[in-house]
This record gives C-alpha cells, sequence and structure tokens, in this order.
C-alpha cells in the first residue's frame, strides 16, 4: 500500500515537472516566433524600404503591448505625402518629442514606417577563433530560426513524452518521436561537421596568410570549458590576450605556455591576417574540441539508427 503511495507520488511528481518545463518552453518558444518576425520584417524594410526625415508632430507615451513595458517606447505621429502616420520608436540613446526630426524606413508596398535597428560597436575586436561558430556568419534573422527550430524540437518531445506516459497505447507517438530524434541528431551531426571543416579551413588561413607582427600584452586571460569543478580532475581551458595594435585593442588566442608566462607590456609574436582582419598567436596550435562533436554526435546517430533499423527486424525474427 505504502509502495502504491510512493508510486503514485512519484509520478504525480513527474507529470507537474514535465507541465512546468512544457508551458516554460512553450513560453520561450513563443518569444522566440515573436522576435524572429519582428527581424524578419525589420530585413524587409531594410532590403526594400527608403530611409525618410520626417517631422515628429505628436508623441504617445502609453504602453500598447507588453514590449512597451521592458523598453524605452514611445508612439510618434507624424505626416508624410499628405497623410497621417504613427509608428512605435525605441528612444535608445535620444529623446524624442514633437517638433523634432527623426529618421525612419518606409516601405511603399506595405505603406509603412518603422525605426531602422542601430547595433552598438564594439570597444574592440574579439577573434573569431576564440569563441568560433559559423553560425555567427548567419544574420539575425536566420540565427533567431534556428532558435525557434531547437525549442520546437524541444517542445516536441516534452509533449509527446507526455502522451506516451498517460497513454502508452500510443504506440505511433513513440515511433515517431524516434524517427524526429534520428532526424534531429543526424542534422546536429552535419551542422557540426561543417562547423568543425569551416573552423579547420579559417585556422588555416590565418596561419598561412597571417602576417608576422610584434604587440604589445595588455592583459591575459582564461575560460573553464564545459561545467568542469575545482574538484574536477579533469579540466579544460581557453587562453587568450588582450593586445594593443595599431588598428585598436584586439582580444586573441595564446597557448598555456604563453598565458603562464605572458605579463602586462611584454611583447607578443602573432600573425594577421589582413583579408579576415583577425589575428592569433604564432604558436597557437587551434581548438581540437571543434573535431570532438561531430564525431560524438554521428556515433549517437548511428548507434539509434541502428537501434531503429536493425532492432524490430530482430525482435520480428
Amino acid at each position: 500500500m505504502l509502495q502504491d503511495l510512493f508510486n503514485f507520488l512519484g509520478r504525480l511528481y513527474s507529470l507537474v515537472v514535465t507541465l512546468i518545463l512544457i508551458a516554460v518552453i512553450g513560453g520561450a518558444t513563443w518569444l522566440m516566433v515573436f522576435f524572429y518576425q519582428e527581424e524578419r520584417i525589420q530585413n524587409l524594410f531594410l532590403k526594400e524600404g527608403q530611409l525618410i526625415r520626417v517631422s515628429v508632430a505628436d508623441v504617445d507615451f502609453g504602453q500598447r503591448s507588453w514590449l512597451d513595458g521592458v523598453s524605452n517606447a514611445c508612439y510618434i505621429r507624424f505626416s508624410y505625402g499628405q497623410k497621417a502616420y504613427e509608428t512605435r520608436y525605441v528612444m535608445d540613446s535620444t529623446w524624442v518629442g514633437a517638433g523634432d526630426r527623426v529618421q525612419l524606413l518606409y516601405h511603399p508596398g506595405r505603406d509603412e514606417f518603422r525605426q531602422p535597428h542601430t547595433e552598438p560597436k564594439p570597444d574592440h575586436t574579439v577573434s573569431r577563433l576564440i569563441r568560433w561558430s559559423s553560425a555567427n556568419d548567419f544574420i539575425q534573422e536566420y540565427k533567431l530560426l534556428g532558435g525557434v527550430l531547437v525549442l520546437a524540437t524541444f517542445l516536441f518531445f516534452l509533449v509527446s513524452g507526455l502522451v506516451v506516459s498517460i497513454f502508452p497505447e500510443f504506440t505511433l507517438i513513440r515511433s515517431i518521436a524516434r524517427m524526429v530524434l534520428i532526424v534531429v541528431l543526424g542534422a546536429v551531426a552535419v551542422f557540426f561537421t561543417y562547423d568543425a571543416v569551416a573552423y579547420y579551413r579559417y585556422y588555416q588561413h590565418v596561419k598561412t596568410n597571417g602576417r608576422p607582427l610584434e604587440v604589445t600584452v595588455l592583459a591575459t586571460d582564461r575560460h573553464r570549458l564545459g561545467r568542469s569543478t575545482s574538484n574536477t580532475v579533469f579540466r579544460s581551458y581557453r587562453y587568450d590576450a588582450t593586445c594593443r595594435f595599431a588598428k585598436g585593442e584586439r582580444t586573441i588566442p595564446i597557448t598555456e605556455d604563453e598565458y603562464e608566462t605572458l605579463k602586462p607590456n611584454d611583447r607578443l609574436a602573432v600573425l594577421y591576417d589582413a583579408l579576415l582582419d583577425d589575428s592569433m598567436s604564432a604558436t597557437y596550435s587551434g581548438n581540437t574540441g571543434h573535431y570532438i562533436l561531430p564525431a560524438f554526435f554521428w556515433f549517437l546517430f548511428l548507434v539509434f539508427l541502428w537501434n531503429l533499423v536493425f532492432k524490430p527486424q530482430k525482435r520480428l525474427s
């Protein structure tokens, strides 16, 4: 009797946790879809719109959506071509009032105005070799779309797992989930393979075409990789140095030995690739961790594919 009670409480706890996760992931997916749609429309205005300077007639500071509550936004009214317009305006750096002139993007096909995005410029340049990802080559719209797909995939597995746990007789959902898992693992393996190949080519380009220079070291730093703690036997670090170049400060990858020996104001031999506008230590040998992930996901893909294709045949035989 007591064992049955514990089993019931365990299933109830698992159900509640799963429902909470579904609610959280579902909300995050909705937010990601919202920002993706906003970015897609913004890119449409940037591609097909034209910059027009208008004079603000009136400003409304009333909040009309949840997004207005987390940003310093208002709604400006103005006239253009003998027609009245209104658009949302975020006052990120300047205050806007009646009589001010602002620059907006106008899309003739949609007959709408939008505020152009402004991206802050970084104080100094960080080498792509430090935190490499070929996803950085994608525009923000495609990054958000990738986030939507990732979150939607997690949501699908959570919902399908919940349905199967409540209705075990729905074996079709379990089979669909297994096939989707294999497709996802294959897609992740392909992406990390592409990412590893792109990293190797990028590193080799800097190593082969980089011009030898000597720069002044301003500071060195190391960053622990993964979830290793101080008690972990195996710890892996990434080492970098902030140096003074002719065009300003840059953070570049260095070796462990250089991290141990370099001090501020020391001179460091580096390779600078003018075509890629990137640099690294002359003795930096690259990050082999980028080649481990593809092998790991290809292994998972083959294991799950083997179980899906050959295990049912063994049971039938």
